[in-house]
């Protein structure tokens, strides 16, 4: 009897010390499970920051882009040493600059002014500040040394410092001599009020955070407002890089310096500009319901595998979300073909490809004769739908390998792979004609809106050391056409009716 008691308490203590073990083995295997969790969540949430901070980037990055390249623009329609002088003896002269800087700073949305400076960096010309003959307070007019030809300068300027008294980032394409000399420069004024309107217009959850800062850590504008913050300089975490060296995107968990929450952050760099995007979650609100769930942990299997359901949702909704801003930042959501970063993207590549092989490349550039006109006279909805009218043309004339994209307002471009010059018109040509015969876009009154177009082709040379430079030439042939009488194609200053 003795001895059947005691294998019955040896039966029971096995029972109850496997049941403990089993209890360890599972609470332990939970508890690694939420750890392994939450860094899962974290992770994501990482990622979906670095995602909506490239979103924001691609967004915001092509006013710059539309602004360099209005810059290039400019600086290749004035006489360096004869229409920059001031005081300027030509009244005429002035009056040119003055309507060129006006017609061109209103195509590009957020910029408040545009400005010619001399050698001197004194204003020779402006767009709506009455500001001629001021000297620019920039850094490389106080270093007297700029980049041999033509290159970009972007500066961060405070009220006391900006002529309109304003928080402003300036813009500035300077022209330097072999030297180093500055000779001349064109400059445009994006005012931060208009950068803050930008970030201001996204939703954010509670407590998460946008911000825009320049290379410096110089604050430009948030979302949620912290006015007292703007032109203050925040530094990363003291693990991490300085933002002057964050090339690409970065991610990292710290506590904000300006308000005190803890958030997980996601950077990314503006390729070619020195404009940093930042997003941040609050690591509280993201981590609350794994927390919540954690403190539940004890009811079971059941509880476990829902909340494994959970996370399977919200995974599917992350990649989900990848995909569509995948989607999004590839296309123009006007038109529905690329955008102009997607569309560089590829010429890029196309570039590469056809120098290193030797094939032919052309690309076309093209814009709609007088749209000003018509959206004056039709409205904005209807200029809309001839933009819309125009890419469904060009991708009509184009074959599978070709590529249409939107750079902007009404100007497009076609990169043509395995394209000569020949056959560049042909394509330039039956474009050009479909444009001036389609009747497909209706007024409000249902009279048809016809419109043409106007075509610079180029071809690649062994002159043209990047995409770029093939670009600028097809945009020099545009102009071309357009001084020859619009509606018309126009190749190496041969213009074709």
């Amino acid at each position: 009897m003795t001895t059947l008691r005691s294998r019955l308490s040896l039966t029971r203590g096995d029972s109850y010390g496997v049941l403990l073990i089993l209890l360890l083995v599972v609470g332990s295997w939970l508890v690694v499970d939420f750890m392994q969790e939450r860094d899962r969540i974290t992770a994501e949430r990482s990622w979906l920051a670095i995602n909506k901070s490239q979103l924001m980037n691609r967004s915001f990055g092509d006013t710059f882009l539309a602004a360099d390249y209005l810059l290039r623009d400019v600086l290749g329609r004035v006489d360096v040493a004869h229409d920059l002088a001031y005081p300027q003896p030509d009244a005429q002269v002035s009056a040119r600059l003055d309507a060129l800087l006006k017609e061109k700073v209103d195509t590009v949305t957020g910029l408040t002014d545009m400005v010619l400076f001399n050698g001197d960096c004194l204003f020779a010309a402006t767009a709506r500040t009455p500001a001629r003959g001021t000297k620019s307070r920039q850094r490389f007019c106080s270093d007297g040394r700029v980049e041999p030809g033509q290159s970009l300068h972007i500066q961060y300027m405070p009220p006391a410092s900006s002529v309109s008294a304003r928080s402003v980032v300036l813009m500035s394409r300077t022209v330097g001599s072999p030297e180093g000399r500055l000779l001349a420069g064109a400059m445009v004024v994006v005012d931060l009020e208009y950068a803050q309107r930008w970030i201001a217009a996204i939703d954010v959850e509670p407590d998460d955070v946008l911000a825009l800062v320049d290379s410096e850590g110089t604050l430009l504008a948030r979302n949620p407002p912290l006015p007292e913050a703007i032109g203050q300089r925040t530094s990363p975490p003291p693990n991490e890089p300085p933002f002057s060296e964050v090339k690409g995107t970065a991610t990292f968990t710290t506590t904000s310096p300006l308000d005190g929450r803890e958030r997980i952050f996601g950077l990314s760099r503006m390729e070619r500009f020195p404009f940093i995007v930042i997003v941040g979650f609050d690591r509280a609100r993201v981590l609350s319901g794994w927390q919540h769930r954690a403190w539940q942990f004890g009811a079971g299997y059941i509880v476990l595998s829902a909340l494994a359901l959970m996370a399977l949702r919200v995974q599917r909704a992350t990649r989900r979300q990848r995909e569509e801003m995948r989607q999004l930042a590839n296309t123009d959501t006007l038109t529905g073909i690329a955008n102009r970063r997607h569309f560089m993207d590829v010429a890029d590549r196309e570039f590469d490809r056809a120098r290193r092989y030797g094939h032919p490349l052309s690309v076309l550039m093209l814009d709609i004769d007088r749209f000003k006109t018509i959206n004056d006279r039709w409205g904005h909805p209807v200029g809309d739908r001839v933009i819309q009218e125009l890419a469904q043309l060009t991708q009509s004339v184009i074959r599978g390998q070709d590529l249409c994209g939107r750079l902007g307002g009404d100007e497009f471009a076609l990169i043509l792979p395995e394209t000569d010059s020949a056959g560049a018109q042909l394509i330039a040509e039956r474009l050009r004609a479909r444009a001036e015969a389609t009747d497909t876009v209706r007024g409000d009154d249902g009279t048809p809106v016809r419109f043409t177009v106007s075509i610079g082709i180029a071809s690649l040379s062994p002159e043209d050391g990047s995409f770029d430079a093939l670009l600028q030439r097809a945009d020099k042939e545009l102009y071309q056409a357009k001084q020859g009488g619009r509606n018309r194609s126009a190749l190496a200053g041969d213009l074709a009716a």
